[in-house]
């Protein structure tokens, strides 16, 4: 497996445009930590996989299929289909258009992650575990813990 070295980078999102492709749990949850954020959301998708995505406010949802026309003007897309070939194209334009891209099918072809965000009055510390979110959120809690025991 090809390696990839990931910078930790802290980004302002506030009003930038961000595209999401697909509508299943991991989208659901990327858009929701985006809107934390305060991002500009459009979600493509041919159907809603996540009953939550109806509950969501200040997002655009889009019944169409995938257009190459859709990432003009885009900062970050999140390729996150369950079909891997169709989020490595994805991946594929982004890169050649300079957008920045994660896609939740693979551990290294994108250029960007999401880190695990643990946020407190004094720190704000993104985590990430190599492509491992569940090895993220572990250490997340440990320091949840160390910090609110000082």
């Amino acid at each position: 497996m090809e390696n990839k070295n990931f910078f930790p980078l802290f980004v302002d999102l506030n009003r930038k445009k961000v595209l999401v492709i697909g509508a299943g749990k991991i989208a659901y949850r990327k858009v929701t930590t985006l809107l934390e954020q305060g991002a500009d959301i459009e979600v493509v998708t041919l159907e809603i996989a996540e009953e939550k995505f109806n509950l969501l406010e200040n997002i655009k949802l889009n019944f169409h299929p995938f257009e190459e026309s859709m990432l003009n003007n885009k900062f970050l897309v999140v390729a996150a289909t369950d079909n891997s070939e169709f989020n490595e194209k994805i991946v594929n334009l982004c890169e050649e258009r300079g957008i920045l891209v994660n896609n939740i099918t693979s551990k290294i072809h994108m250029n960007c992650r999401f880190a695990s965000v643990l946020e407190t009055e004094d720190y704000t510390i993104g985590i990430s575990a190599k492509g491992e979110p569940k090895k993220s959120k572990a250490l997340k809690e440990k320091l949840q813990n160390l910090l609110a025991n000082q």
